[in-house]
């Protein structure tokens, strides 16, 4: 489904009398750029955390549809009283092959903990994703630890959207209803750029660090290390069987890669190769 065809369908949705959202939690421009990613970068296997009203969801979908399929795994504690994903669905149209729902009482991260245990096997998660949008609790415990856990799921060469990097809780129109118990030092901070410089941009395995849309959107890329030396054999197995074996090999790689550093690539390399 071409953007236009999703974002206009999604614009019609009447909400029930009295409702007081809003089902766009993103702007239209933000919509429209990930939705081109998608496609550009033909990611078919995409984890939201923080689902909200599900209008990002479904223009996700909708991108992996006109790349031929995929799927959105979105997950929140919650699926809102009269809108919600599943209403949005059928409003828009959208396959429900393309969407998995996932409500979890405990959080985005709950469920994370439990995947990675599900694809762990060796001491080494198997990754699932290309993409992750985090959009979700917008403060610093919950989504640094959201991210570091999501980086374990993403695959080599996926990317990470975060969300209102630019956004503090105090700008909440209603903060102190929502936020009654937060300190001023919480209200104030700018909890998802905390996450971004200080967990994003400093973790080794990530780079092609970009803030968009008016400072709002943070962008990061996971290492494509792995692809990089799948071609290399050692006594007749591929490198990446010792990156599976032995995950530090990996972020050994990734960093010294990015700095450039050949020689000890190679001396990694035959030091693992060793072990095989």
């Amino acid at each position: 489904m071409k953007f236009n065809e999703i974002y206009d369908r999604l614009q019609s949705f009447k909400p029930p009398d009295g409702w007081p959202g809003h089902i766009f939690l993103l702007p239209k421009d933000v919509m429209e750029d990930i939705y081109k990613f998608i496609i550009s970068h033909k990611l078919h296997s995409c984890i939201e955390l923080g689902t909200g009203y599900g209008a990002t969801t479904c223009v996700m979908a909708s991108a992996m549809e006109e790349i031929g399929g995929g799927k959105v795994v979105t997950i929140d504690k919650y699926l809102h009283e009269s809108v919600n994903v599943k209403v949005l669905m059928q409003q828009t149209g959208v396959k429900e092959e393309l969407i998995e729902v996932v409500v979890d009482e405990l959080g985005y991260n709950w469920y994370m903990a439990d995947l990675i245990k599900k694809q762990t096997n060796d001491g080494y998660c198997a990754p699932l994703y290309d993409f992750c949008l985090l959009d979700g609790a917008h403060e610093w415990e919950p989504d640094a630890l959201a991210f570091t856990l999501v980086a374990m799921l993403l695959k080599p060469g996926a990317w990470i959207v975060l969300d209102d990097v630019n956004f503090n809780l105090r700008m909440v129109a209603n903060w102190k209803e929502y936020f009654p118990n937060h300190s001023d030092r919480e209200l104030d901070a700018f909890q998802v750029n905390m996450v971004y410089t200080l967990i994003v941009e400093q973790h080794p395995e990530f780079y092609d660090f970009q803030v968009t849309h008016q400072g709002r959107i943070g962008w990061a890329r996971k290492n494509d290390v792995v692809p990089r030396i799948a071609g290399a054999r050692s006594r007749g197995k591929n490198i990446n069987s010792s990156v599976d074996r032995y995950p530090r090999l990996s972020r050994a790689l990734t960093i010294y890669h990015e700095q450039g550093l050949r020689k000890m690539i190679n001396e990694v390399i035959s030091y693992y190769r060793k072990r095989i």
